[in-house]
């Protein structure tokens, strides 16, 4: 569904973003990705590595272009948006002024969007001028490319169980300037076995011309996983 797949929250980040940041932005220029390759064993190791997956929509101002996206993110357990959960939705905002404002509230059912909505309608019919006025005064702003954004990965990749498989591997990612903060080796010795690698901080593509060779290799069984960091 659209939830899944991460549609809904392009497109409550999209209009978010516009208010925000007053601007006339391009909505086929955001990258959206949703949950739905998100596996049960990402979720227990994740968890295990003091973090919580968790479908993250992201706006922020960095000078002349705004990075907007929506991924599936590793974020802190400890942050208060890790403990969002069911039919609630959660918002930070962040300022040079007054710092972080947290706010949750329902984002599901038909009592809460159709409230919304309606709420939505007598507001433009109430306000339609100056809203429109306002508008007017956005300017336009540009999408930061992709694979120009930066953030550390949780990687989790299957390999068949044998002496020097990490060493090819970290060999790929240190030539694409990725370097690795922890790796573990889950599951028990056998004839493959997952390794899950927590990145640096790193280029997206990067990452992603690292992955293509690292997929190649004849050692390599699948690319299980590939989500980013988000350190609150």
């Amino acid at each position: 569904g659209k939830d899944i797949d991460g549609v809904d929250t392009f497109n409550k980040i999209f209009i978010l973003s516009a208010i925000a940041f007053r601007a006339k932005i391009n909505p086929d220029n955001i990258y959206y990705e949703g949950i739905r390759n998100i596996s049960k064993l990402d979720i227990e190791y994740a968890r295990e590595l003091g973090y919580t997956v968790k479908l993250l929509a992201l706006a922020r101002s960095t000078g002349t272009d705004l990075d907007v996206r929506v991924h599936p993110a590793l974020i802190p357990k400890r942050h208060t948006l890790a403990n969002i959960g069911g039919a609630y939705n959660g918002i930070l905002v962040r300022g040079g002024d007054f710092g972080d404002l947290t706010f949750s509230g329902l984002g599901a059912g038909a009592l809460p969007a159709g409230s919304m909505i309606v709420s939505d309608i007598v507001e433009i019919i109430k306000n339609y001028d100056n809203h429109h006025n306002q508008y007017n005064c956005f300017e336009k702003r540009k999408i930061k490319d992709f694979n120009q954004t930066y953030s550390p990965y949780y990687l989790r990749i299957r390999v068949k169980d044998r002496p020097g498989v990490l060493a090819e591997i970290a060999g790929i990612f240190a030539r694409k300037k990725v370097s690795f903060l922890s790796v573990i080796q889950k599951g028990e010795a056998g004839e493959v076995a997952d390794i899950v690698f927590l990145t640096h901080q790193a280029k997206e593509g990067n990452v992603r011309e690292a992955l293509k060779e690292v997929a190649r290799l004849e050692c390599v069984e699948k690319i299980c996983s590939t989500i980013r960091v988000v350190e609150i």
